[in-house]
Order: structure tokens, then sequence, then C-alpha cells
């Protein structure tokens, strides 16, 4: 039987008049990644920031590892670690120096220390970069040694806010990569990010929020299934034709097309028989089809969806 090592029950934020977070009911599973999606001003952030004690539930309860999130704070924050979305650790320190002041806000004794802070620092391949000033370090060394830091007190969950945004690609593999080990010694990681792709690869679970409340949850698979509806085809041509979406959305099957070049994206009511009614249309209208496949909704396509285009502040 699997635990919910996290319960959300109601969990509402307002700053004035404005509702960040509104009510929201979530499980989280002991040992999954747990993915949260959502264009900003979602509420994403703010609802890490009240699970990791930063600020305050205006209403509502959660509890995390079995303690409470209104009476047991310190003990929460005991257990837990955090990658914000911008480095916070201490410039002028070096990375040795940024960790053990870490430890030592644990409690940590100093053999213990040295012992924890080299093995991280070997793990995000900073070790020989151990006695420099974390000021001058790249984009991603900061967020690896920001991921050491978190994990100073062995933490039972990990909170990660966009841990990867504005990295470069290497880096932004390595944090992935880094993820996934953690979690297959057990952590439960609650991961916060808008790369679509990223959430698809790692995360066991997705919600997707838009404007304070919780619009969807599944698995990626879930997701697309249940959100996408009808099937959708993918038609490559021989050469680019006219437009032909208004006479495809004619077709009694068909109940969306999006035409772009030699590329037309059909969404069906059914697959069968549609490949060889499709054919037939091409071949009455004398157009060679080059290809033509199933293909599966992207989880971009699903959130857009869900959210709309709208650009958000």
């Amino acid at each position: 039987m699997v635990n919910n090592i996290i319960e959300i029950k109601n969990l509402t934020k307002k700053f004035g008049n404005f509702t960040a977070v509104d009510n929201i009911k979530l499980s989280i599973r002991e040992g999954e990644i747990f993915g949260f999606l959502g264009p900003n001003g979602a509420g994403k952030t703010t609802t890490i920031s009240m699970l990791t004690t930063l600020i305050k539930p205006t209403s509502g309860t959660a509890t995390i590892a079995n303690h409470d999130l209104s009476e047991e704070s310190v003990d929460i924050r005991s257990i837990i670690g955090v990658v914000p979305q911008s480095f916070s650790l201490f410039s002028e320190l070096t990375a040795q120096e940024n960790l053990t002041y870490i430890g030592r806000l644990y409690n940590m004794d100093a053999k213990e220390i040295k012992s924890r802070s080299e093995y991280l620092l070997k793990q995000m391949a900073l070790f020989e970069h151990k006695e420099r000033i974390s000021g001058v370090f790249s984009g991603g060394m900061k967020q690896r040694l920001s991921l050491a830091a978190s994990l100073m007190s062995n933490p039972k969950i990990l909170f990660m806010d966009e841990p990867t945004t504005g990295l470069d690609p290497q880096s932004r593999i390595a944090i992935r990569e880094l993820t996934e080990q953690l979690n297959k010694q057990g952590m439960t990681i609650i991961y916060t990010t808008h790369d679509m792709e990223e959430a698809e690869k790692i995360c066991d679970r997705i919600v997707i929020m838009d404007k304070g409340r919780i619009i969807a949850d599944g698995t990626a698979e879930e997701l697309k299934h249940k959100i996408m509806s009808g099937h959708m085809i993918e038609v490559k041509l021989e050469s680019e034709p006219k437009e032909l979406s208004s006479e495809l959305k004619k077709l009694p099957f068909v109940t969306a097309v999006e035409h772009s070049g030699q590329l037309i994206n059909i969404t069906v009511k059914r697959k069968e028989g549609v490949f060889f009614a499709l054919s037939e249309f091409f071949l009455k209208k004398g157009i060679q089809v080059e290809e033509i496949k199933y293909r599966e909704p992207s989880l971009e396509e699903v959130f857009v969806t869900l959210t709309k285009k709208d650009l958000r502040d």
C-alpha cells in the first residue's frame, strides 16, 4: 500500500483582495516525483511557499509526513529540503563554507558536516571547486550547489521550484539526472517547472494549476487522453497545397484541423477506417500524400488546451 506523505485540504492564500491559491485539495504519495505545472501567476510558487512554511495559509490545512502545517512548522522544516528558483546562498562564501553554514543550522557536528558536505560536493561534481567563492560560479554550478545545500540534512521530501530555469542544456540534463537519482534512493520530490518535456520525462504524476486552482491531475498519459478528446492524425503532403482546413472539417469523423505548409494535423472521433477515408479524400483532390500516421498529443497541447493561449504577467 502506497502512503500519502502530503495531504492538502482546502488550502487557500490571499494577498489582500487577490486569491493566489484557491481552496486546493491534493494528496502526494511517498516516493514519487510530483510535478506542478502552470502559467505565470498560477499559484505554484505560493503553494510551495506554504508547504515549506515560508508563508502562512489564509485558511485550510496540510499535513507533511504526519506533521500539521499550522502547528508543527519546526518539525516540517527538519525533514524537508528546498531548491529555490534563484540562488539564495551566500555569494561571498565558498562552496564548502556555504554547506558548513547549512550544517550548523541543523546542529550537525563538525565531523558529520565534513563527511556530508564532501560527499554532496562530489555527487554534484563540485568537489574540485569547493574553495572557490560561489558568487563566481556559472548558473548550473550555483544550482548544483543549491541542490547540495538542500540535501545537507538528508531530507525525506525535496521541493524544487523551477530548478532548471535559465540553465544551459547540459546543466538542465545534469539537474534532471540528479533528481532522478535522488528519487530512486527513496526521496519524495515536489517539482515545479514550465518545461513540458521535462515534466513528462521525470514526473510520475502531474497537476496543472491556473488562477490559483488545480484544473487537472494525473500521469502525463492520463492527462493527454483525458483532456484531448479524439485521436490525432498527422498527414505530410509532398507539396504545399491550397487551404484545405474548411473542406477537411466537413468530413463527418473530423473534429479539428491545423494546417501548416505540407503538414496537416487532424483530430478525429474514431480510428476505424480513417486512413482509408483520408487517402480517398486526398486522391480525389489530386494531392500526393507522403506520410500519414497517428500522433500522440503532447503535454504542451494539453497545457495550452486547459490554460488557453493568453499571455500572463
